[in-house]
């Protein structure tokens, strides 16, 4: 018995050790998109386009929470959003889902949320909306916002 809980304690440390003590690891943020050879693209399949009809499927239903980004396709800052996304859902895979959804083919949605600028971000826990935000930024100035939002510690 006292081999076994030895060899608990030895497996958690080196756990602990591989997974790094980084607050954000606590939280489900990893440090994936920091990488080095981590493309530009990484990520961008993690964050699928939904509309009215799956909305609430994937963002009023769900149990984790969920960034919502309203798009156009002629908006330059919503093309350069695409790969901080990307990384964003790469980096918080399992604890946020990311999705975009077009403002112009859903208008209906836009305005139920009140988006009046794009890119537009609407943050959902617990199937309602916490709170929104609009215009370019970086991934870690996006990343900082949701963690702000969710009460998750930043780092």
């Amino acid at each position: 018995m006292k081999e076994l809980i030895i060899g608990f304690l030895i497996a958690l440390v080196i756990s602990s050790y591989m997974n790094g003590s980084n607050i954000d690891s606590q939280f489900g943020w990893n440090q994936a998109a920091n990488l080095p050879g981590a493309g530009s693209n990484q990520g961008t399949e993690l964050v699928d386009d939904i509309n009215e009809g799956t909305f609430q499927g994937e963002v009023l239903d769900s149990h984790e929470p969920v960034l919502v980004e309203f798009y156009s396709q002629d908006c330059v800052h919503c093309t350069n959003m695409k790969p901080e996304l990307g990384k964003l859902a790469q980096e918080s895979q399992g604890y946020l889902k990311v999705y975009k959804v077009d403002a112009k083919a859903n208008g209906a949605l836009a305005e139920r949320y009140e988006v009046m600028a794009l890119p537009g971000f609407v943050l959902f826990s617990k199937g309602k909306p916490v709170n929104s935000t609009s215009g370019e930024m970086s991934k870690q100035e996006l990343s900082n916002w949701v963690k702000k939002e969710l009460d998750i510690p930043v780092s």
